[in-house]
């Protein structure tokens, strides 16, 4: 009746039209974690990680420029921008439980803790002295939660700290 709508070509389901959707030969499908295709969660990753490095040296060329607060904000949304990127490569959902996993949920805690604090000294409190506490904070907790993916490295590091 309305141009090339036709009833499936499956005669045992005759409530869908034109049978089910069959997938191109070179065409992505979603995955569960994301919804994105593959191809589409590496070039998120990959941008939102050059956009996370540009951030990184815009907060080195304003700490050249003696301009504490800024080189702390650009810190803290490098940061953030890198936690993004990694939840395209395996959704949030997988970040999350890898994040707060029984072995690391401290160092996540902390910080994430530490970026936002970060924030709050910069842009809030305009505490620079606080804001650079808050970043080395940042630096350790991050350190801290890479080297829980590395097999007896936290270990092996509190052994010389401690």
């Amino acid at each position: 009746m309305f141009g090339s709508v036709h009833r499936n070509s499956d005669p045992d389901n005759p409530n869908t039209l034109n049978g089910p959707r069959i997938p191109q030969e070179n065409e992505q499908q979603p995955t569960v974690t994301t919804g994105m295709s593959w191809e589409l969660r590496v070039q998120s990753f990959v941008g939102l990680f050059i956009l996370s490095i540009i951030a990184s040296f815009c907060g080195s060329y304003l700490l050249l420029l003696t301009k504490i607060t800024g080189f702390c904000i650009m810190t803290s949304i490098s940061a953030i921008l890198s936690l993004s990127s990694t939840c395209c490569l395996m959704g949030p959902c997988g970040q999350l439980k890898k994040m707060f996993d029984r072995s690391r949920w401290i160092a996540s805690s902390l910080y994430i803790l530490f970026i936002f604090l970060t924030l709050i000294s910069g842009l809030w409190l305009k505490n620079a002295p606080l804001a650079i506490i808050c970043t080395v904070g940042q630096y350790i907790a991050m350190a801290w939660y890479s080297l829980s993916y590395i097999p007896y490295a936290r270990e092996a590091v509190a052994k010389i700290f401690f």
